[in-house]
């Protein structure tokens, strides 16, 4: 406990950025659920990774809420929630030490170290939009393992995605497909945004166990005045809200760290499919107003709401207005303000919250 806290204190200076405390707790992210009917025994050593007659990790029924495997030193208490909403909500991300319950974090972490063949090769280098990414993941629904088949489900309950929309603002109803990944000697991630489809909140529960800062893989937070970083490390989660200024990397895993394994489960929640229309129901989306434009442009901040879906959107709409294919010479101005607002300038967030016990 106290080495944590001294670690925690460690990395704050040597960042060089702000962060703030939230409460002497713990923190957030994710659960295992399962169908029943698909087991025989829906049980796990958290230790060996196997079955046992004592000390069993049990998965989650269909329908549970991910707070029930979340370390209730945190969510039980509310200063530590409140100061969690106001940074995810002020557009910055958050860090969250043992995150989860530690049988549900060893049975997972024994899981996916014990599923090497799942994983395959996932590479991308394109010239025009600069990125590049190189690393290994299970994206293959049937090569997933009943435990991420839990995890997939818990994510997907309705409960679980109001709580992820309680605490971001934003709208997470869609699907999600929480995957495994794993970076080997060589595996990168260059600057990208997660901004994309429909997604809102990302999530990324790191895995890995003795880890030396030296072998790099550290989640890189890009900012205007600095670099913050998150270490691989066992049991942490990490959670920002998606928007076109949430820059970040993974550094290259260096041969070092040999057969040691930096893994995490990620993914997105996503928005449940609203995309804006001259004849929406306004209720959708902005419950309150007579257009739902007028949400946007009574606060402009608001448009780091909006999906990269739901961005391409306004587009299509604002060629539409050009082209005279829509005739209401008001909404159209309304469109042309919030559209040109939404692609001009440059927004930084430069803090990470940490949340400690």
């Amino acid at each position: 406990m106290k080495m944590m806290i001294y670690t925690s204190l460690l990395s704050i200076v040597f960042y060089g950025s702000l962060f703030a405390s939230a409460s002497n707790s713990s923190e957030t992210t994710i659960k295992a659920c399962v169908d029943n009917e698909d087991q025989t025994d829906n049980t796990v050593d958290p230790v060996s990774g196997g079955s046992s007659s004592s000390n069993k990790f049990t998965y989650p029924k269909v329908g549970d809420s991910i707070t029930s495997f979340l370390n209730p030193n945190l969510f039980q208490d509310p200063e530590t929630i409140h100061n969690i909403k106001l940074q995810l909500r002020a557009g910055k991300p958050v860090m969250i030490h043992n995150a989860f319950q530690p049988e549900y974090a060893e049975a997972m972490y024994q899981d996916l170290s014990s599923a090497e063949d799942a994983f395959e090769l996932h590479e991308y280098a394109h010239e025009q939009d600069d990125f590049s990414c190189y690393h290994y993941n299970i994206y293959d629904l049937q090569k997933y393992t009943p435990l991420m088949n839990a995890t997939l489900e818990l994510f997907n309950s309705t409960v679980t995605k109001e709580f992820a929309a309680e605490l971001s603002g934003r709208r997470c109803g869609g699907q999600t497909w929480p995957a495994a990944s794993w970076y080997k000697p060589g595996s990168h991630s260059l600057p990208h945004s997660d901004w994309a489809d429909q997604r809102t909140v990302a999530y990324v529960w790191h895995l890995t166990k003795g880890w030396k800062h030296g072998w790099g893989g550290h989640l890189y937070w890009m900012s205007e005045t600095s670099f913050p970083f998150v270490p691989p490390s066992f049991n942490t989660l990490v959670l920002f809200s998606v928007n076109t200024r949430t820059q970040h990397m993974v550094t290259s895993v260096n041969h070092l760290a040999g057969d040691v394994k930096r893994l995490t489960i990620n993914g997105w929640w996503e928005d449940n499919g609203w995309l804006p229309s001259f004849e929406d129901d306004l209720a959708q989306f902005a419950e309150g107003y007579d257009d739902w434009l007028d949400y946007f442009l009574e606060d402009s901040a608001r448009l780091l709401e909006l999906t990269a879906d739901q961005s391409f959107r306004l587009g299509q709409l604002q060629a539409e207005c050009a082209a005279g294919g829509y005739y209401d010479e008001i909404r159209c101005n309304k469109l042309h303000y919030v559209y040109e607002t939404l692609h001009e300038g440059s927004y930084w967030y430069n803090e990470i919250h940490y949340v400690e016990l």
